[in-house]
């Protein structure tokens, strides 16, 4: 991601995160698991918490690869945008908001552009 290239960018992030099962943690979709419902038998309950305890580890390293990932297909000039930023969802929205709108001003410039260009005379 250079500044000029969100889209395209944005794009290959998707696939290359979704082929290794990242997006999810950076679209928002995959959310840390919930406790497990108390039972009435003690051991059950031990082993329930330990396995949880381990579901919640697997989150939070996943999610932290998603934004090591993201941190390093962008340009330097970007970390300020996702300074004290620990989610990958986030940092996407984060990015998002930098460079849609830019998109949507450089494609608005490029128009004027195109209208502001003088016809051809006809030369028949």
């Amino acid at each position: 991601l250079d500044g000029s290239n969100y889209s395209q960018w944005a794009t290959g992030f998707k696939m290359w995160s979704g082929g290794i099962g990242l997006w999810p943690y950076v679209n928002g979709d995959e959310k840390e698991p919930s406790p497990p419902a108390t039972l009435m038998d003690a051991d059950q309950n031990i082993i329930r918490t330990e396995k949880h305890g381990e579901r919640v580890q697997v989150y939070k390293q996943r999610r932290l690869l998603a934004l090591s990932a993201m941190s390093t297909a962008i340009d330097v000039q970007d970390f300020v945008h996702l300074r004290d930023i620990d989610d990958p969802h986030v940092a996407w929205t984060a990015l998002e908001k930098k460079y849609l709108p830019q998109k949507a001003i450089r494609f608005n410039q490029y128009l004027d552009r195109l209208f502001t260009i003088p016809k051809a005379h006809d030369s028949s």
